[in-house]
């Protein structure tokens, strides 16, 4: 009879724990949050008084400092430190945006009669090759902007030697004010960069290849 009693007693007990550990982790629980994904939004530019080419085009895929390798959307309050809006992503990372978005635009532009993405095992004489130095938002005091540094070294794959290959080298570098610090205004503001970016370049680029 004691011993009846006794086991009764532990498994009271244990459903007592149990119930207060369950009681616990459901009580604590909380929604996830949920992670906005952001990506380029605009209307590829215009130029349609530039001539059209002869020769193809292949674009390379842009390499990205490793400071900003990553989808996180970053912004610069402070000298000497990165921070980044918690619950926002790019969809992709600057580099493989950048390359995509140029593609894009050189394709809309219609400039040159085939354009290669990195993609496509084909080669062409003319090639695009680049890099992201900074894709970040800047902040000081009331002053804030989208900011976009990139370097487009443009190749003439018919020529042998090393320094006739490259036909120019060239940094880019373009700022959007932005009216507020928030991801939606930091996409919206460097989504003007990169229309200004991918203007200038194909012009660049059809100034040049004209000339070779």
């Amino acid at each position: 009879m004691k011993r009846g009693k006794t086991v009764n007693f532990v498994k009271m007990s244990f459903i007592i724990v149990i119930v207060f550990i369950a009681a616990g982790c459901f009580g604590r629980s909380k929604a996830p949050h949920l992670v906005e994904q952001y990506s380029l939004e605009y209307t590829p530019p215009t130029v349609e008084s530039l001539g059209r080419m002869c020769e193809p085009i292949k674009v390379e895929r842009f390499s990205v400092y490793q400071s900003f390798n990553s989808q996180a959307m970053l912004y610069r309050a402070q000298p000497y430190k990165l921070a980044a809006y918690n619950y926002n992503r790019w969809r992709v990372n600057p580099g493989d945006m950048v390359t995509d978005y140029l593609i894009r635009d050189l394709r809309a532009a219609n400039v040159f009669p085939v354009v290669f993405s990195y993609r496509d095992i084909e080669g062409t004489r003319f090639i695009i090759e680049g890099g992201v130095e900074e894709f970040l938002e800047m902040m000081a005091q009331d002053n804030r902007k989208a900011v976009l540094k990139t370097n487009v070294s443009f190749i003439d794959g018919s020529q042998k030697e090393l320094t006739k290959r490259v036909v120019f080298q060239k940094r880019y570098h373009f700022e959007e004010s932005l009216k507020e610090h928030s991801p939606d205004e930091f996409a919206r503001g460097m989504s003007v960069n990169m229309l200004h970016f991918s203007e200038q370049l194909i012009k660049d680029i059809h100034g040049v290849a004209g000339k070779n």
